[in-house]
């Protein structure tokens, strides 16, 4: 065991998940945009990167506002940041992708809101209320987790005016209901796709109480001074690229349980993989993290359609339909490594501009703003 360590304060930054938050982003993207690259058997699971995400979110929200949200005010204060966090980025993609689909219409009478882009789906778009239900995948796919992840934090707020201190053990207890209706379905009335999308929405859920109940036995490992010893880091490390390459052969919610592990070994930050993590590049993909995720669809979509371009104007094969995706081959693997390295750049370069511009002004103001409630009370 390493020297003890003094337990954090509750707002403590655990720069090393904020980090891990961007090479999950960046996971993401790659999965969406699936080109044949030589690193394609790794990133083809990275939609595992999702538990991920739920997991280290878990954590951390309940690292920054356990033992916080002891009234009405206080979770009043506490639903009205997480929405001001989540919902000015959402709004503004989602528009770029209504002017789109109005483009489209334009060019195509006929073919505008339709599929996945109707209207009603809009509108469940618009309020996040898509991540549950037949409609998950529509509009900007990827803000079904972002749905997801704003009704789980609302139903923490409640959970911890309920149980205060308890939290983390009663969000334990929740976790382990979730993956026992997860291996034993009860029976519901629903499509094998409806009963998917739920499926895949409950898993999050647990995800997320997973990650809350990691941050309380974080905070019992710290009070009494026990800190793993920094080389396990690369163990932890060589465990979430076996999760990634292997995710499908593994079995059923071990992936959560892997990066729950992971999460609490390197939420201490003890050894050298923590130290290159805190280093400025990981940290800036770790701050932009919620825009790469948001935005990345318009840029995998686009370098799709370039592609597309590309290879009917060469007359050269540029797709294949691998496990029912399409794969991205035009050139091979040498020149798909190309292009994705050209939209991850663009993505992580765009990223930075609407977090500048769009998702930190709008989260600061709507912060300064959520300080007012309860003023008046008091």
């Amino acid at each position: 065991m390493a020297a003890p360590a003094s337990p954090a304060p509750p707002s403590a930054r655990f720069a090393a998940l904020d980090a891990w938050r961007g090479v999950c982003a960046l996971a993401v993207v790659l999965f969406h945009l699936n080109a044949g690259t030589h690193g394609h058997r790794w990133l083809n699971n990275g939609y595992v990167a999702v538990d991920f995400f739920f997991v280290l979110s878990g954590f951390v929200i309940a690292s920054a506002y356990q033992g916080r949200i002891n009234a009405l005010a206080e979770a009043a204060r506490y639903a009205v940041r997480r929405v001001g966090r989540l919902f000015p980025l959402h709004l503004a993609v989602l528009g770029v992708y209504l002017l789109l689909e109005i483009h489209r219409g334009l060019d195509h009478p006929g073919l505008g809101f339709t599929g996945t882009r109707t209207w009603p789906a809009f509108w469940l778009d618009v309020f996040l209320l898509q991540g549950f239900g037949a409609q998950q995948l529509s509009w900007n796919e990827p803000a079904w987790s972002i749905s997801v992840e704003l009704w789980s934090n609302m139903a923490l707020a409640l959970l911890a005016l309920a149980t205060r201190r308890a939290l983390p053990w009663v969000c334990a207890s929740i976790a382990g209901l979730l993956a026992w209706a997860l291996i034993s379905p009860p029976p519901l009335p629903l499509s094998q796709s409806q009963v998917d999308h739920l499926a895949s929405a409950v898993t999050c859920m647990m995800d997320f109480s997973l990650g809350v109940a990691a941050f309380g036995l974080h905070q019992f490992a710290r009070r009494r001074g026990w800190s793993p010893h920094g080389a396990l880091e690369w163990p932890a490390l060589g465990l979430a690229l076996v999760v990634f390459a292997f995710a499908p052969a593994l079995p059923n919610l071990s992936t959560s349980l892997a990066f729950g592990l992971i999460v609490s070994l390197f939420a201490f930050e003890t050894g050298p993989v923590s130290r290159a993590l805190r280093r400025p590049v990981p940290q800036a993909l770790g701050t932009t993290s919620y825009s790469i995720y948001l935005t990345h669809s318009l840029y995998t979509l686009a370098t799709f359609n370039l592609i597309k371009q590309a290879g009917l104007a060469l007359h050269q094969p540029w797709l294949l339909d691998s496990e029912g995706r399409d794969l991205l081959i035009l050139g091979g693997p040498w020149a798909m490594d190309a292009a994705a390295l050209a939209c991850l750049a663009v993505v992580i370069t765009s990223s930075r501009l609407t977090y500048r511009w769009i998702e930190d002004p709008a989260r600061l103001a709507i912060n300064r703003w959520s300080n007012r409630i309860g003023r008046r009370a008091a």
